[in-house]
């Protein structure tokens, strides 16, 4: 006699809330066709919606690229000959100082550069008291971040840097926390998010890498799009832009096509103006040549003195990394 089969009582119960939706995968797609596709930001780099990562070594111009990003899309004009679409942006720069902010943007007779009234910019303000007993400087930080984002009814937010709301973010478990709080603004309100990253130090003269990004396996699993802006042998104020991921669209400036810039002061806007477009490979310098035989032996004399990879990278201002290869082709 065939006995029926008791649900388990651990699944029948009813949830109190229940997260989750589900439908045939034939509804989703009906629903999503309905959606409007997305406009653009940054062209094929960076679209409405979208949560994404720029970052760089210090010094390179992160800042004055999200400045122009932010610009253009204030002003619903492309950035470096990228479509951008007309949005409220609000750019929280916890980098520059007012006065560093105004000589940027202004000439040496003072004259200032116009900015869109739809272009916001939040900066630390120094007289509040940044101490609270119960929350943390982050969550403050955080809160503070919600609250602008709702009293200006912004499309567009742009954090320079991601160090002022995760200051451990190199950290993994830090840095998915970190990853939530910011996918769940993105998702709740509909923004589009893009976050500013510095990379620990590297070797300038590799291909630059999703690895290159601090805290890397768990950013960049969360984030729909990175790119990343890269130094160039080619001069002090040269530099590439590099696609490293995009979830939802074909990489269009990746190793073979990326954008080269040089950085100038056009009037009162400090900017990256477009060169056009090539390898990075043309931007690395070669491993084979004079100067880098010379470095190699130095490290190499370096060693053999008695200084440690850490030691010897500290005074090449690069990785451990590096060293470990430069020592491996000098054959120690």
């Amino acid at each position: 006699m065939n006995k029926k089969k008791l649900k388990n009582p651990k699944y029948s119960l009813p949830l109190e809330k229940n997260v989750l939706m589900d439908k045939l995968a034939n509804e989703w797609l009906e629903i999503g066709s309905k959606i409007t596709d997305p406009s653009e930001l940054f062209g094929n780099i960076w679209h409405e919606g979208e949560v994404g990562i720029l970052f760089s070594n210090t010094g390179i111009g992160k800042s004055i690229l999200t400045v122009q990003l932010a610009d253009g899309i204030s002003n619903g004009q492309p950035t470096l000959g990228l479509n951008s679409k007309k949005r409220i942006v609000i750019y929280f720069d916890f980098e520059l100082s007012t006065k560093a902010f105004q000589l940027r943007y202004s000439t040496n007779n003072s004259t200032l550069h116009k900015f869109s009234n739809e272009f916001i910019r939040v900066e630390i303000d120094r007289n509040e008291n940044l101490e609270n007993g119960e929350k943390s400087f982050e969550e403050l930080i955080i809160e503070a971040i919600k609250e602008k984002v709702k009293s200006n009814n912004a499309d567009v937010i742009i954090i320079d840097n991601i160090t002022f709301i995760s200051a451990s973010n190199e950290k993994s478990h830090e840095a998915m926390a970190l990853m939530k709080v910011v996918l769940a603004l993105s998702r709740k309100d509909k923004l589009s998010i893009l976050l500013i990253a510095h990379t620990p130090k590297r070797d300038i003269y590799t291909p630059l890498q999703l690895e290159d990004l601090a805290g890397s396996k768990a950013l960049s699993n969360f984030v729909d799009v990175c790119f990343c802006i890269g130094e160039s042998v080619k001069g002090n104020d040269i530099r590439y832009i590099k696609q490293l991921k995009n979830r939802n669209y074909p990489l269009e400036f990746g190793t073979d096509n990326v954008i080269n810039c040089q950085i100038t002061k056009e009037d009162s806007f400090l900017k990256f103006n477009l060169l056009g477009f090539g390898s990075e490979k043309s931007h690395l310098q070669q491993d084979n040549n004079e100067t880098d035989l010379i470095k190699y032996q130095e490290a190499r004399e370096l060693k053999e003195s008695g200084k440690s990879n850490v030691e010897i990278a500290k005074s090449f201002n690069c990785s451990e990394k590096t060293i470990r290869r430069w020592l491996k082709k000098s054959d120690i």
